[in-house]
């Protein structure tokens, strides 16, 4: 057999990396990582947001755009999705919370499967199961135009070659959180078992092993980190067996994934400070910091808030945004900075 792909080394998957090099990154990790669980104890706190755009953005990576909402909703009145794409999203990183603390296996994995693949068009037989010889390809198949970039385990090898994954993901040491879940992920998807949906179960594999290794119980701003810099995330699928390297370019972005885990939590703490002022603040005020928040969470609120925007999304005259907007500074809900024209009004 031909040695192109990273799964047919004859040292797979015997990963290894420059501890000199690597060492002080991990130290670095944990150390911010432990700085997130003592600024936002992981414990009797709302996290219905940060649910929300880890599932979102998880299966945005993969051009699945899921209902906000919807996403939303489930959490915060146990509302079951009305779409099996949404159900089967919120299910996944649901069962890997739930999930952390125990080994993983064949019948979870295919269970998370199962539930992502709800309603789709593939075959029944090959929904919670493994196929193998999954091909990744650059171009188009149907105009013989294309490059495979990768294939994952053939399906003689498949259930074996998972077996050893599943062997050495439940023997890892919590002391390396940093690279179990890069070596992790690696390693599971260049086995790419499944038919489809391999990327985000291999992500919820990641949260899975962080949960674990800080033994937490809630979900991180992961894929929301890898969506903010996916040329350097797709890198890390050419990495061989020597991981220095792919550690470098990804623990940036795991520590991104700290900070906007932070980010999430900040704003789910303004909208709590929100609802308890909602008796001094008149419906067009709540209509625009919630507003605020909505565009806080999805790409982050470019440039302020103006009077003139103001006026725009409440439809009143100049005087009373005025009015408006310094009470909800005066609440400091707001803050605001600069003068006159160049006045502009952000979230406190």
């Amino acid at each position: 057999m031909t040695e192109n792909y990273l799964w047919q080394q004859a040292d797979f998957p015997h990963f290894y990396y420059n501890p000199g090099v690597i060492d002080p990154l991990e130290r670095e990790f944990v150390t911010e990582f432990k700085k997130l669980i003592r600024s936002f104890p992981m414990r009797d706190r709302n996290f219905d947001d940060l649910f929300t755009e880890e599932i979102v953005a998880n299966s945005q990576i993969e051009g699945i755009n899921l209902d906000r909402e919807s996403v939303h909703s489930s959490f915060v009145n146990n509302i079951v999705p009305a779409q099996q794409k949404e159900q089967g999203a919120v299910s996944l990183i649901k069962m890997s919370l739930d999930h952390s603390d125990g080994a993983l296996t064949h019948k979870l994995i295919k269970s998370m499967h199962k539930e992502i693949l709800k309603g789709s068009s593939f075959p029944e037989e090959s929904i919670g199961n493994y196929v193998g010889d999954m091909k990744i390809i650059s171009g188009n198949e149907f105009y013989d135009n294309y490059e495979i970039v990768h294939k994952g385990a053939p399906k003689e090898l498949v259930e074996d070659k998972m077996s050893e994954f599943m062997k050495w993901y439940n023997q890892c040491k919590p002391k390396s959180p940093l690279i179990n879940a890069i070596q992790g992920h690696i390693h599971f998807e260049t086995l790419h078992p499944f038919c489809d949906g391999n990327g985000r179960i291999g992500r919820s594999i990641i949260l899975m092993s962080l949960c674990r290794d800080f033994k937490i119980k809630s979900p991180i701003a992961i894929s929301r980190a890898f969506n903010k810099s996916l040329k350097s995330y797709y890198e890390l699928f050419q990495s061989g067996l020597d991981l220095t390297e792919t550690i470098k370019i990804l623990q940036p972005i795991f520590l991104q994934a700290i900070e906007e885990t932070k980010h999430i939590l900040s704003i789910t703490s303004f909208r709590k400070n929100v609802y308890q002022h909602e008796e001094q603040l008149n419906p067009r005020q709540l209509k625009v910091l919630h507003r605020l928040i909505k565009y806080e969470l999805e790409d982050g609120f470019k440039g302020g808030l103006t009077n003139s925007k103001y006026k725009k999304m409440t439809g009143v005259s100049d005087r009373t945004a005025l009015r408006d907007l310094e009470g909800i500074v005066e609440l400091k809900l707001l803050v605001k900075v600069g003068e006159k024209k160049a006045t502009r009004y952000y979230l406190k």
